[in-house]
């Protein structure tokens, strides 16, 4: 969760707090799938989670064997996650100045890069690169365009775009990023213009969602 104009303290999420609880479990459902792939991506591996929020994704990996470091920006957010006693390390840090170097076999960061301007974005990724040692994997989870214009794409989309518009009273921000990140083609044409071929890519929700792995 970063904004480069974002008040020192500040957290667009406080306001969010008391509803935290009822989201979470929208958010498993929704997000399952994607999450599970990301999760057998990873099986046992050291894993940074980068903008880990309430940790959802975080549980996963360490049930799967994983040792995870969850870092997010959010006190709010990462006051939920503490609470479900996952067995991970979590730390309140800023993803685009993480402090790592080489420390971690992969990083992944799920539904948080759509929320960011562009530079911010790719300080981020860099960020996540420095975190993981040479070979290692970079996964990011995030909304795509989809490629068929079909009935089911377009109510997704139609329930993202609600969704992410939502958030406009309390932080315009990130529902801007959210309209910048989908009229540049969304995660996948981002992470090609990085110039860093996908090793592989998964669509769900008929593409609207996506998850990209890339190697180093």
């Amino acid at each position: 969760m970063n904004d480069e104009e974002r008040p020192a303290g500040f957290d667009p999420y406080r306001p969010l707090a008391q509803s935290l609880k009822s989201g979470d479990a929208i958010n498993k459902w929704i997000l399952w799938r994607p999450r599970q792939r990301i999760v057998q991506l990873l099986k046992g591996r050291r894993v940074l989670d980068v903008c880990c929020g309430t940790g959802n994704l975080t549980a996963m990996l360490v049930e799967a064997g994983c040792q995870v470091v969850g870092v997010d920006s959010s006190p709010t957010m990462l006051s939920h996650a503490r609470q479900k006693n996952i067995a991970a390390e979590f730390q309140q840090m800023d993803a685009a100045q993480l402090p790592f170097n080489q420390e971690f076999e992969a990083a992944v960061i799920s539904l948080a890069l759509h929320e960011m301007p562009p530079p911010v974005r790719e300080k981020v990724w860099e960020s996540m690169r420095r975190a993981v040692l040479p070979g290692g994997q970079l996964i990011a989870l995030d909304y795509a365009v989809p490629s068929r214009n079909s009935l089911s794409a377009r109510f997704a989309s139609g329930l993202i775009e609600r969704d992410e518009r939502g958030l406009a009273n309390i932080h315009p921000a990130h529902y801007e990023n959210f309209q910048e990140f989908m009229r540049n083609g969304g995660l996948l044409s981002w992470i090609q213009k990085l110039g860093q071929p996908p090793e592989a890519e998964y669509r769900y929700w008929s593409g609207t969602v996506a998850v990209v792995v890339a190697r180093l």
